[in-house]
């Protein structure tokens, strides 16, 4: 009878459960009496039966009290296989279960969390809201276990309904919060809720001494990285080196932190012709790709003038080969730059592609000229209105690209000057003592 409880259970046949509770008014006894590990309600709970549950609930409602040997009701079964209906069932008949803990210290809470049954945590936080701020054997909260399990959504909804800054900033037994867990995980999504959405300690300190930037500063390398540590800067983290430091030096750092993350919103609030949002990572990568192809052309060029050059003199093809040879090693160094991707600030690595491309392309201008002096009549009209177009051409954007190249940087030690006064302005206001900036009203 027992075995045909169970398969009953398995199918979820409530005629079968009817039936049998006909030839045998105590078959949903027996299984508890006998101290079987799991009840027919463990298994209709595994499997989702909600009419089988619901029955058998019906015919015997303290079967919900009972647990299999690893402690679980058949609440923390229903609940971490998001069967919300047999969830509903059972908080009618045992609302206050939901605080029980299995072997490893979880409530059904825990468990819904864990595997992002939202629908699931919401019948039961609304009827035992303090089960969520249970801690488990670790000293983990439930916010812990949404980050270790990756449930961005759980995490949010916890977020939004709880608003307990306490669980927030909660600590381990190792001294993680939620952030240290998402930062070492690399959880974009999630970092950017934390620090852009909550009152996050963004520098609490682990056990071991680490804060949320020396946990990825210490990661290993991914592409991830620089979005991460965008989040982190802009809401203000530090290393925990850095948090020895006096109140005023700390503050600088804050401070400059905060700036460059407010330069980059000016940045990224810019628009295009077209009105497309301007972002610089776009903007350089779509110049890389331009300087790559124009690299490869000039590299052609010179390799193509190379096996075959103009027959002339002695001293003009010397000069030809010198030129080409500077445009194609220029070209080539061009192309090798963009391979490798030096790990140098954004910023001057253009600088740097920029000049090269300069080099190449003015040396493949100089080329062009003597290959016309070569081929050509150094006296004829053709020939000396050529080169001369050529080099005013040369003096025409170089006097161009050099005013606009000074006037950036004129721009950038402005800039400078400009920060570097208000940083000791700010460092001598925190001392106490007024600061009058002798250039102020020249800047």
């Amino acid at each position: 009878m027992e075995r045909k409880l169970y398969e009953a259970a398995m199918a979820g046949s409530v005629n079968t459960l009817l039936e049998l509770r006909q030839q045998d008014p105590l078959i949903v006894e027996r299984p508890t009496v006998n101290c079987l590990s799991e009840t027919p309600l463990h298994v209709a709970a595994l499997l989702g039966h909600e009419d089988f549950a619901k029955e058998i609930l019906r015919q015997k409602p303290r079967i919900a009290e009972e647990l299999d040997s690893r402690k679980s009701s058949a609440l923390h079964i229903a609940s971490q296989k998001g069967y919300v209906g047999i969830v509903k069932a059972l908080l009618q008949v045992i609302p206050d279960k939901c605080s029980d803990t299995d072997v490893d210290g979880r409530n059904p809470l825990h468990l819904a969390a864990m595997r992002g049954h939202i629908d699931v945590l919401e019948e039961l936080a609304r009827a035992k809201p303090d089960a969520a701020s249970a801690r488990l054997i670790w000293g983990e909260t439930i916010l812990h276990l949404c980050v270790k399990h990756n449930q961005l959504e759980a995490l949010k909804f916890l977020l939004e309904n709880m608003g307990d800054s306490e669980l927030l900033n909660a600590k381990d037994d190792y001294g993680m919060t939620i952030l240290h867990l998402a930062v070492a995980d690399k959880q974009i999504e999630a970092i950017k809720l934390l620090t852009t959405s909550t009152a996050i300690e963004v520098n609490a300190v682990t056990a071991n001494g680490f804060t949320a930037w020396d946990i990825l500063a210490q990661s290993k390398r991914d592409t991830k990285d620089w979005d991460i540590g965008e989040l982190l800067r802009r809401a203000g983290a530090i290393s925990a080196q850095d948090l020895q430091l006096p109140a005023n030096e700390l503050a600088v750092i804050q401070t400059n932190s905060v700036t460059s993350h407010e330069n980059n919103q000016k940045h990224e609030g810019k628009k295009d012709l077209k009105g497309t949002p301007w972002n610089l990572d776009d903007w350089l990568e779509k110049k890389r790709n331009a300087a790559m192809v124009v690299a490869s052309v000039i590299s052609t060029m010179g390799f193509q003038a190379a096996v075959d050059p103009p027959q002339s003199p002695q001293l003009a093809a010397s000069s030809f080969v010198v030129w080409n040879t500077i445009g194609f090693l220029a070209s080539l160094s061009l192309i090798l730059l963009l391979i490798i991707d030096l790990p140098i600030n954004r910023i001057l690595f253009a600088w740097i592609l920029a000049w090269i491309m300069s080099l190449a392309i003015v040396a493949m201008a100089i080329t062009y000229i003597v290959s016309i002096a070569l081929i050509g009549d150094p006296n004829s009209s053709y020939s000396n209105n050529t080169t001369s177009a050529v080099l005013v051409w040369m003096a025409a954007v170089g006097i161009v690209s050099a005013l606009v190249h000074i006037s950036r940087l004129m721009v950038m030690m402005i800039k400078r000057m400009r920060k570097s006064i208000r940083r000791l302005s700010h460092i001598q206001a925190q001392d106490g003592r007024d600061y009058e900036p002798p250039i102020a009203s020249v800047l």
